[in-house]
């Protein structure tokens, strides 16, 4: 009964955009008005872009976390497709100006099916406000793996993160920078499983920037 009842709540909570896990909170939005769009421009192009997941109102992206396919787990499967995907950790500068955080909410666009996620990366103070993509480009007959690894800028010390990802390819230019407080929200452009054929999983992103 119990077990249906949460069910229950955890599907009408989808229909209303928010989820609910065990051990915290999961928040998302896709309606929340945004001031301006970040891209960088040397994305591969394998896949679609997925839906938009936003902040919710009056929160900022000030972590980040990676789903990424290691060495190890790419000989098991016999493909590498390095980043799957991004996690965006949001707070609410009303009630926390600096790290660590522990009232938060995740949002995530789309994502690959392989590897693991890391732990968070903060901003000691401030928000994400600008990001750099490492990309591996087309390798013909080869492997490919597309995005591998993200950088972002944080606004609160001239603060710049690095995630864990893999090291294929070479970093491109830096997005431009929020013109408002700072990121909120995130897009992503993911290829889905191939079968026999070549994965590369995440290949591009887009940040929205709010005010």
């Amino acid at each position: 009964m119990y077990k249906f009842l949460s069910l229950t709540l955890i599907s009408l909570l989808a229909v209303f955009g928010q989820y609910v896990i065990a051990g915290g909170r999961f928040e998302r939005t896709i309606s929340r008005p945004f001031g301006s769009v970040l891209k960088v421009h040397n994305g591969m192009r394998w896949g679609s872009w997925s839906q938009k997941e936003m902040c919710p109102t009056g929160m900022y992206a000030t972590g980040f976390s990676l789903k990424v396919a290691g060495m190890w787990e790419s000989l098991l499967v016999g493909d590498n497709t390095a980043l799957n995907g991004i996690r965006l950790h949001c707070i609410n500068p009303s009630k926390s100006s600096s790290g660590p955080y522990e009232d938060y909410a995740t949002i995530q666009s789309d994502v690959g099916s392989w590897g693991k996620w890391s732990d968070i990366k903060w901003c000691s103070s401030g928000f994400l406000t600008s990001f750099q993509l490492r990309v591996e480009p087309y390798q013909g007959t080869w492997d490919d793996t597309a995005a591998n690894n993200i950088r972002f800028n944080c606004s609160g010390n001239a603060e710049m993160l690095q995630g864990s990802g893999m090291s294929w390819g070479e970093w491109g230019d830096w997005s431009e920078k929020c013109g408002g407080k700072g990121i909120c929200g995130i897009e992503t452009m993911v290829e889905q499983p191939q079968g026999v054929g070549d994965d590369t999983a995440l290949n591009d992103v887009r940040m929205y920037c709010c005010d």
